[in-house]
């Protein structure tokens, strides 16, 4: 059953900030945000003296959010099988570099569109590391009813930053030209360094997988069996893909529709900022009135709306209110797809599920920056945005064939564990086959297949592969549930991520089963012996029961 955000009242917009760590973390972020804003208005306006193509300047928008998709996913995975602290300071580490060394650069008057690129990707590859394992650490520090009004307030941090950080950065620019918002950049990470070396968290105990490739299966695997998070990272991609012509081509809106320069250029962008700390401080109310995927619709409509009016005006003040209606649509819609994953994964793979979310939503961005500049340079500024818009708007078809909703909380809490002594002990590094055998009356037989069929759902979305039924040919009352996994540890690990609703439809196969006994679990693993006999010798598998 599904559980709608607007089925009781919740804790208020600020209640999170109760939480220390939280606080010092969002406070330090806050800072480190408005040192990217400096950053990001000073490399886009930069880049509009050193190549001044659409094309060129829109890449510095790709070239930063390009790292989430490449990166997001091994980034998940360390989220979830490391100390994410660590995960975290050692991304702030590499931020802080590559800042550094362009605003070193910037001084020496040795930047060239290749190295601002280079140095823009590398910036973005930490914000890349860092995204999964925060927002991952988000549901560690407050309770999960508070989750929602989390995400709300880092968006709202972020947009705080982007109110305050771009019209600070179009001044400095102005005035002291782009290095100082380098270096500018560079001191802000220094604040959040400081709070991770000083926050000591309690040891997270982790499900560690066999290696990070394996993590990052188990991750892909897990989102591919999950249809609200494939609903949500689609229905993301595209407003991602749509969304992006904002940021990308803002320098170019304040020069060649405004013909300003650019304090302008920050202003446009402080205006986009403020529109999205709006949306962010009224999310909590929202979702108390509207479901996920009404905010979804709501956000789509007004930000297509905005983005058809900038492209037609050529008033500042105009232009100003379209882009504050702007970013209170993206960060309602963001903040949503943000909250639905949140909301619909388990703890021990919400690294990677956020990892998988951002990096096509962000993969959608770096997509459509590259597209809407191309477009920009064929039919002009003024007339990509009404394209956009459209593209925009028909999105709400996706709506009816892919709304995005929220399981039930039994779906993601972890049953209790059951001890069973019966366990055998297993090699390391061999494949396991389960086989649990059923003794089913043909009473039974209806209400046995749909809860063997929903329990096979759940176990493929946790990793277990093929996954069969086998009905007894001589016997029609005899079944075997069967299926595999990679690795004894693997199967220690899926039983301890066994949810309450797992647990349900374990205890009506258990009703089903007819016996003296409960229904027999069976292990088999594989062992590998050498045949010397005949032309074909070399090894087979040879599978043996545990126990």
């Amino acid at each position: 059953m599904k559980e709608r955000a607007s089925g009781a009242r919740g804790p208020g917009t600020w209640a999170p900030l109760r939480h220390r760590v939280f606080m010092a973390i969002w406070l330090a972020s806050i800072f480190s945000s408005i040192g990217s804003q400096l950053q990001q208005v000073g490399a886009a306006w930069l880049m509009t003296s050193l190549a001044p193509s659409p094309e060129m300047v829109a890449l510095v928008t790709a070239l930063s959010t390009l790292p989430i998709l490449l990166f997001s996913l091994p980034a998940g995975a360390l989220a979830d099988i490391l100390d994410r602290r660590l995960v975290l300071f050692g991304a702030q580490i590499l931020m802080f570099c590559a800042s550094a060394v362009l605003a070193a650069l910037a001084f020496a008057g040795l930047v060239t569109p290749v190295l601002l690129l280079l140095l823009t990707f590398l910036v973005g590859s930490g914000q890349a590391i860092m995204a999964p394992a925060w927002q991952s650490t988000v549901g560690d520090l407050v309770p999960r009813e508070e989750v929602p009004h989390a995400v709300g307030l880092n968006i709202m941090a972020f947009n705080i930053a982007r109110t305050i950080g771009p019209a600070i950065g179009g001044v400095l620019v102005a005035a002291a030209g782009s290095r100082v918002n380098f270096a500018l950049n560079a001191v802000s990470y220094l604040g959040l360094i400081a709070v991770l070396i000083a926050w000591r968290p309690p040891r997270r105990k982790t499900l560690a997988a066999d290696s990070v490739l394996a993590a990052i299966h188990d991750g892909v695997t897990y989102a591919l069996h999950s249809t609200p998070v494939r609903r949500v990272i689609l229905r993301a991609m595209a407003f991602g893909f749509c969304s992006a012509i904002v940021v990308a081509l803002m320098a170019l809106v304040a020069r060649d529709l405004l013909h300003e320069g650019a304090p302008v250029f920050g202003l446009l962008m402080g205006c986009m900022g403020l529109g999205a700390v709006s949306g962010a401080a009224l999310l909590g109310r929202l979702r108390q009135v509207l479901s996920s995927e009404g905010l979804i619709r709501a956000a789509i409509v007004v930000t297509s709306a905005s983005l058809a009016l900038i492209g037609f005006s050529r008033l500042l003040p105009l232009t100003c209110l379209a882009l504050f209606c702007v970013g209170g649509g993206m960060v309602l819609g963001l903040s949503t797809f943000n909250v639905a994953v949140q909301m619909n994964v388990p703890r021990w793979v919400s690294g990677r599920a956020l990892a998988l979310y951002q990096m096509f939503a962000f993969g959608g961005m770096s997509a459509g920056a590259w597209f809407w500049g191309r477009v920009g340079e064929s039919v002009g500024i003024g007339s990509t945005y009404p394209i956009c818009a459209a593209v925009l708007f028909t999105t709400l078809l996706l709506a009816w064939r892919f709304p995005v909703e929220e399981v039930a909380s039994s779906a993601l809490t972890a049953a209790p564990q059951e001890r069973d002594e019966s366990l055998p002990q297993a090699p390391s590094g061999v494949g396991v086959v389960v086989v649990i055998e059923y003794n089913v009356p043909p009473a039974e037989q209806e209400r046995f297949l749909a809860a063997v069929a929903a329990r096979q759902r759940i176990r493929m979305r946790d990793g277990a592969r093929r996954v069969t039924l086998l009905q007894d040919a001589a016997e029609a009352g005899f079944w075997a549930e069967r299926f595999q996994v990679r690795s004894w540890a693997e199967y220690l690990r899926q039983r301890e991520r066994r949810t309450l609703e797992a647990k349900e439809y374990d205890d009506v196969l258990a009703e089903c089963h007819r016996g003296e006994v409960p229904p027999v679990t069976r292990f088999y693993f594989e062992r590998r012996i050498r045949s010397d006999q005949g032309p074909d010798s070399g090894e087979v598998i040879v599978s043996y029961p545990l126990g």
